[in-house]
């Protein structure tokens, strides 16, 4: 016994000196992959560019705790994977099923000696009895489906989103931030993956489209990306929206290689859903018609691919853009509309056309009652733009919505003083006299 101490006391020892002069890193090589925080794949540091949701679907797992809160607490692992609808349905279904076991056990209560004698119940208290028991076996068998379903579904979506995280970020190895060719390569990447099955990729593409808008305004392949904005946007059921990138494509971008495809796709939405936009559909097609791929081929001989924000070209075509777009009536489109002259707006603050982009959009609001909004916006133009040609304008259409709001009169006085000290000989500061 005294040896049999002695060669676990030894063993004990050199275990804990092992363990005391052995690297970190080896340790973790040899835990099972369930005790680690990251997979192998991102052992040496996270991307700068990783969310923390997408951390969280990194590190997210379905264990068996999981598994045994989901007994007890319907949902349990749904609302882990931060699928709150999937677990409110599965709650609902537990609840249910607990429902026909309670109410078994109340149909039943006053019969229980029933179960000592069954052999020799009459007809109808034996029925009785098997259709409680049926009703609570029904019970007990949703509540097992319902409970297999959170914990099997749950780890099928962490696994997923685990497994995607992982995909992207190799994919996206070795781009560097700020790297226009890299994005573009990236993107690429993710259309050849893109399936109506690949509900993540379809999702991520989205991202990485809009992310390219976003940090290349006028980058050299913003046309492609317009294109394929437009495209996704038809894909997934947003016909209006998908309009909207294949006309920056067409008036904005102007490109041979996709100009010609921005007007095919853009005329299919409109006889697609010429039924939708029954007061549309006419200038919409107007709007994408052969003016504007001749408009965009003359352009391209001298610009392949981008366009000069600063020029005087650029800005007219967007006054054009904007006018063409604002005539459209339908409220779908009313939406879009003030959502990009705000952003060309926020874009381009320091351009010939921004005041002009705010004064449009602070009409279309006016036009569809955000009033709210439409004074912020009258405002902004009206601080920013001191010496715009819309300001006497945005004064004026500013104090005569904060009158029409309550206790808004001492504010409206302000705006209509402050016109007519500035432009007191103009038709608008007449009208302000008036007012006050």
């Amino acid at each position: 016994m005294r040896v049999c101490r002695s060669v676990f006391g030894a063993a004990a020892i050199t275990i804990f000196a092992t363990i005391a002069v052995t690297p970190v890193h080896p340790q973790m090589d040899m835990l099972p992959q369930i005790f680690r925080d990251l997979p192998p794949e991102m052992q040496q540091g996270l991307p700068h560019d990783m969310t923390h949701e997408e951390y969280r679907q990194l590190t997210r797992n379905v264990d068996f705790f999981t598994m045994f809160m989901s007994m007890f607490i319907p949902g349990y692992a749904m609302f882990q994977v931060e699928r709150p609808a999937l677990g409110w349905t599965i709650a609902g279904a537990r609840v249910a099923g607990a429902g026909l076991m309670i109410g078994a056990i109340v149909r039943q209560w006053n019969d229980w000696q029933d179960l000592r004698d069954l052999d020799n119940l009459e007809p109808p208290s034996y029925r009785r009895f098997r259709n409680n028991a049926f009703l609570f076996a029904g019970g007990v068998f949703v509540n097992a489906v319902a409970w297999a379903a959170d914990v099997a579904g749950a780890y099928r979506i962490a696994n997923d989103d685990r497994n995607f995280v992982i995909y992207k970020y190799g994919l996206r190895k070795g781009l560097e931030p700020g790297d226009e060719h890299a994005e573009i390569e990236y993107i690429r990447g993710l259309l050849l993956q893109d399936s109506d099955f690949e509900a993540r990729v379809r999702g991520e593409l989205g991202q990485a489209l809009a992310r390219y808008a976003e940090l290349f305004p006028s980058g050299e392949y913003r046309a492609e990306v317009e294109y394929y904005r437009g495209s996704l946007a038809f894909r997934t059921g947003e016909p209006a929206r998908a309009l909207l990138h294949l006309s920056r494509q067409i008036y904005f971008f102007p490109d041979h290689r996709f100009t010609p495809q921005s007007q095919h796709l853009a005329a299919r939405i409109v006889a697609i859903e010429r039924t939708r936009w029954p007061d549309d559909w006419a200038l919409l097609l107007e709007m994408f018609g052969a003016e504007e791929v001749a408009f965009a081929a003359q352009n391209n001989a001298v610009l392949p691919g981008a366009t000069d924000p600063e020029g005087a070209e650029y800005a007219e075509r967007v006054r054009d853009y904007l006018e063409r777009f604002a005539e459209l009536r339908d409220p779908e489109f009313a939406d879009l509309y003030i959502e990009e002259v705000l952003d060309i707006a926020r874009r381009s603050a320091g351009s010939a056309y921004a005041d002009s982009a705010l004064y449009h959009a602070a009409r279309r609001q006016e036009a569809v009652g955000r009033t709210e909004e439409a004074i912020v916006t009258w405002s902004v133009l009206a601080t920013l733009y001191p010496e715009s040609r819309h300001w006497a304008s945005a004064m004026l259409r500013a104090g005569r919505l904060l009158e029409e709001q309550r206790d808004g009169e001492r504010y409206a006085a302000r705006f209509y003083e402050r016109l007519i000290e500035r432009m007191p000989e103009s038709e608008e500061a007449r009208e302000a006299r008036g007012r006050i």
